[in-house]
């Protein structure tokens, strides 16, 4: 996004803020609107025949558990009980006709989609006046996870509360023991700052200083209110993520690998015909779903959540009555949040040590330490932070680098890396993509179990983490506390294990960590061109590569809040490389493709390229998925 912004996004902004504009204020003894976990389908199912009545209606919601501020919106829920977010679950078997009926109680027209056989194609709205009714009757459609929802302002596509899953079972099979996991949000500002906004010329920076509330829930709640997942060591899960807001959301599990079975854009939804294998983040687009599966191995309490920032920010809290709003961190009391609020669930996972994992095994351990320096993160205008790495007392590299210097691994070698906090404020380091126990997972407060949980690494403190990697791959470390100033401030680095018997040799392998460099004024600015985007640190890097030779490139997307695109093309156009492995883990060779690869906020993509012999230049260019220029670099093969 460019520093002033465009039409279109001037354009969607003003339908996202618009919808978010709060109802007028109800009469006493207002309707409380509940959050529906997605447990339980609506209507009533008999002789192959699902009978459904739904209402519309105005209640107050509090998304931030029943203590929490409350807004006012418009919801759908079934005639004998309460509004919900996310709208009620239709589930049903492949095969059932759908009777549907929606009364609306609203003093405005609504408008119904998606009231029609799934995978079909797109069906006329059903619009129906103030006080009226309507009526639907269709079959259901094949098998697969889509959505349905309303508007009572003419909104084009669902992102709004009254939005709800659409399953279809596979006949003859008895429910999945699966769950529904539906993301919605709300936004909102006043009349005068929609006008400012929507200005012409406006700069972004001023929208976000505004610090509009804007917040996303999973299920109808917001973290911490948000439901705590229960599995169990060996027992499958299969999740489906609907995404019913307006924005991409990469959905991160921490500590396991999921499988991403299926995949859908509102309509249809299908089967992969290879599931995407063992990924720790995956990109789920708006009105999009996702199926996904994965075996727990190891209990204690993890995270499901997603790796934008500004989706998990405490600053996203909904403000409270008085106009001020929720602790936005950790600084003083540490709270209960964990620095971070919105599209986050908490997964407990039965088996948990009651204490910390033992000292690792006698034998040939590892020990390094990572410190962690920069200047007083509250106090100076333009921040930087970085890292030290040594080991056996001798640094690796002796001046703090942001990002840190790559942490090379070896596959099933123990390891222990004591972490030094001299930054002016306590942090946690999180390892994420690595299969490690809960305790090590680096969200203080959280990770471990009851009785056991990680601390905090408070300035002046230390902790150590001991893990043993468990497969060779290209991982991330990066901070889990004040991601809004401490990820832009350079406390991130690449984590990459090798086999056995094996170096990382620097001549071939190639770590390429992007981030954004500085918060200016100690508050994040999404999308300006003061936090740009950064290769390795640096604005315009400089490569120079051995000729006639297979190059290793580890690409790693640890920006605060941008899906890109990165292409690496030579005078003619772009080259071809072959994709090796996703997320560390690795991939079947195949053919080699042309080298353009998106890469979400979390994600890590290593990639193969022969270069030609003798001399010559290629250029690795970063984009938005816009196509919107952030750097390019220039390699030199020789």
């Amino acid at each position: 996004m460019t520093h002033v912004m465009t039409c279109a996004v001037r354009a969607w902004l003003l339908l996202a803020l618009t919808l978010g504009a709060a109802a007028p204020a109800l009469a006493a003894d207002p309707v409380l609107v509940q959050p529906n976990d997605n447990r339980h389908a609506a209507g009533r199912l008999a002789d192959g025949t699902l009978t459904l009545t739904l209402r519309a209606g105005r209640g107050v919601w509090t998304p931030g558990g029943p203590d929490g501020p409350g807004v006012t919106i418009d919801a759908l829920g079934v005639t004998e009980g309460p509004l919900q977010v996310p709208a009620p679950l239709v589930r049903v078997p492949e095969g059932t006709v759908i009777d549907a009926t929606i009364v609306n109680t609203l003093d405005v027209p609504l408008t119904v989609h998606g009231w029609c056989t799934r995978g079909a194609a797109a069906c006329a709205p059903l619009t129906v006046a103030p006080g009226a009714s309507g009526r639907a009757r269709f079959a259901s459609g094949p098998a697969g996870v889509s959505h349905y929802w309303a508007t009572s302002l003419g909104a084009p596509v669902p992102f709004r509360e009254m939005a709800g899953a659409f399953v279809v079972d596979p006949a003859g099979l008895a429910p999945a023991p699966d769950r529904v996991l539906v993301i919605t949000e709300w936004s909102g500002l006043s009349a005068d700052d929609l006008r400012e906004v929507m200005t012409a010329d406006v700069p972004t920076e001023t929208f976000i200083r505004k610090q509009p509330p804007v917040a996303f829930m999973v299920n109808g709640l917001s973290w911490p209110a948000t439901e705590r997942l229960a599995a169990r060591v060996g027992v499958p899960e299969r999740w489906h993520v609907v995404n019913l807001s307006s924005q991409p959301h990469p959905m991160h599990l921490h500590g396991f690998y999921f499988d991403v079975e299926r995949r859908g854009d509102g309509r249809r939804d299908r089967a992969l015909d290879a599931p995407v294998p063992r990924v720790v983040t995956e990109l789920v687009p708006p009105a999009a779903t996702m199926t996904m599966a994965w075996t727990p191995e190891r209990g204690g309490d993890w995270l499901f959540h997603c790796h934008v920032m500004e989706h998990v920010s405490p600053l996203r809290r909904l403000p409270r009555a008085s106009g001020g709003s929720s602790p936005a961190g950790h600084d003083a009391h540490h709270d209960a949040s964990l620095g971070m609020a919105g599209l986050v669930l908490g997964v407990t996972v039965a088996g948990a040590p009651a204490a910390p994992p033992a000292d690792p095994a006698p034998g040939p351990v590892r020990r390094l330490t990572l410190s962690m320096w920069g200047g007083g993160l509250h106090h100076e205008p333009a921040t930087s932070a970085g890292f030290v790495l040594t080991e056996n007392a001798a640094p690796v590299l002796a001046a703090p680098s942001s990002p840190g210097p790559p942490i090379v691994l070896t596959r099933g070698q123990p390891v222990e890396i004591t972490l030094e906090n001299h930054l002016h404020e306590g942090t946690s380091i999180h390892w994420h993509g690595m299969e490690l126990e809960s305790f090590y997972d680096g969200v203080h407060g959280w990770s471990g179990a009851a009785g056991a949980r990680a601390p905090m690494v408070e300035p002046g403190g230390t902790f150590a983490v001991r893990f043993t990697p468990p497969r060779a791959g290209t991982f991330i470390y990066h901070t889990h506390l004040h991601d809004h100033r401490q990820l832009s401030s350079g406390l991130y680095g690449a984590l990459v294990v090798v086999e056995p018997g094996t170096t990382l040799d620097p001549a071939v392998d190639h770590p390429l960590v992007l981030g954004r460099s500085g918060i200016p004024d100690g508050r994040l600015r999404v999308h300006d061109e003061r936090t740009p985007v950064v290769l390795n640190g640096e604005r315009a890097p400089r490569f120079v590569w051995r000729a006639g030779t297979t190059h290793r490139l580890r690409f790693i997307n640890i920006t605060p809040d941008d899906p890109l695109v990165v292409v690496l093309r030579d005078p003619r156009g772009p080259v071809t490389w072959r994709v090796v492995a996703k997320d560390g883990a690795s991939r079947p060779a195949g053919a080699a493709v042309s080298a353009r690869q998106p890469l979400a906020v979390g994600e890590t993509v290593d990639v193969e390229i022969d270069t030609p012999p003798g001399r010559g230049t290629l250029w690795l260019e970063v984009t938005t998925m816009a196509g919107e220029w952030q750097l390019q670099s220039r390699i030199v093969v020789k």
